[in-house]
């Protein structure tokens, strides 16, 4: 009795799964692909470049993520150093202290580390066509500026603009969009005061 195979078709972006299909006609034209290829290198001694889509041009997708956040390249690139390659991104300790200073240890106005880190790297990642961040990679540029959270999984969970996947990923909550922008364009421009207003208001709201 003969066994089919199940064919299935995998893009990752390092070791997060972007996509995943069993289309069996997809995965003979990728397969073709990738073998015209790599005989096509061998043959030139080079591989043709990447498709002008995977991955989309670093500068343009910072271009991109400032005006999403309505700022300046230069306020983005000062504040986070976003990069299409690993760690991703590199946070100013002095746009952190500035948020430090600005926002409270507690309650609707606080934000836990992690969050910060997460929304940061979320939204530079939508732009980047870098996938989807995971917890581990948000640790890994908090401890570049020294910043430990001893409870990420709580801070993901407690805020409603984030949502975690499986395998430690984080993704953006479309309905909460708009609060991920304020909070990263808060910290990139180190000026809280739509934030906090935001806060205070949903405090208001709840009472």
């Amino acid at each position: 009795m003969a066994v089919k195979a199940k064919l299935t078709v995998t893009l990752k972006a390092d070791d997060v799964i972007v996509a995943e299909t069993e289309d069996a006609d997809l995965w003979h034209r990728v397969l073709t692909a990738i073998q015209t290829a790599t005989n096509t290198g061998l043959l030139s001694g080079s591989l043709p470049p990447p498709p002008p889509n995977q991955p989309r041009d670093a500068s343009d997708a910072l271009g991109k993520f400032a005006a999403e956040l309505g700022i300046t390249r230069e306020a983005v690139q000062g504040a986070c150093a976003p990069t299409a390659e690993a760690p991703y991104m590199h946070l100013n300790q002095h746009n952190w202290e500035a948020m430090r200073k600005a926002l409270p240890e507690r309650g609707l106005k606080a934000l836990s580390p992690v969050a910060v880190g997460a929304t940061l790297m979320a939204l530079w990642f939508r732009h980047g066509g870098l996938g989807n961040p995971t917890q581990a990679q948000v640790l890994t540029i908090l401890s570049g500026i020294n910043v430990e959270d001893k409870n990420p999984s709580r801070g993901i969970r407690r805020s409603k603009w984030l949502q975690p996947r499986a395998g430690g990923q984080i993704v953006l909550n479309p309905a909460e969009i708009s609060v991920a922008i304020k909070l990263a364009k808060s910290f990139c421009s180190k000026t809280w005061k739509d934030w906090l207003g935001g806060a205070e208001q949903a405090a208001d709201n709840a009472a």
